[in-house]
């Protein structure tokens, strides 16, 4: 599961650089069918001919345009100004890329109701400090 989650931060993190959120539900829609086409070529394939690497990359690009299209919702479409309009390089800074990608690993966030009561809280809530970061160990079934 890390290496899922690691995979979709970072082709999110990949698309991001290269262009802002989302303006309007119907571009994160367009780009979001657009992906999903491209995995859906894939399955089409007869079952001898499909590229099992490239469905996995076109899941992965589905994934992560779905929380580039959360996270653009979320900033009410508006995308995000650049630093530099030449270089239309994001605001985000090299520690806040590290600590989003560092929060998407911790795993708090598929603790059920019954572990969170016994924490006392929800973790994610009082997080500010990642210097002391490691990931969670994976839960157990």
């Amino acid at each position: 599961m890390k290496k899922i989650i690691s995979d979709v931060t970072n082709e999110l993190q990949r698309a991001m650089s290269k262009k802002p959120l989302f303006t309007c539900a119907h571009h994160g829609y367009a780009i979001i069918l657009e992906e999903l086409d491209e995995l859906w070529g894939e399955i089409k394939k007869k079952s001898s001919e499909r590229d099992a690497s490239n469905m996995r990359t076109e899941a992965i690009q589905v994934a992560a345009m779905a929380i580039k299209f959360i996270m653009s919702m979320d900033n009410e479409w508006k995308p995000i100004k650049p630093n530099n309009p030449k270089t239309a390089k994001m605001d985000f800074t090299e520690e806040e890329i590290q600590n989003d990608a560092k929060c998407r690993q911790c795993l708090y966030a598929i603790l059920t109701d019954e572990e969170l009561t016994k924490l006392g809280n929800d973790p994610c809530d009082t997080c500010t400090d990642l210097s002391g970061w490691k990931p969670k160990e994976e839960l157990r079934c």
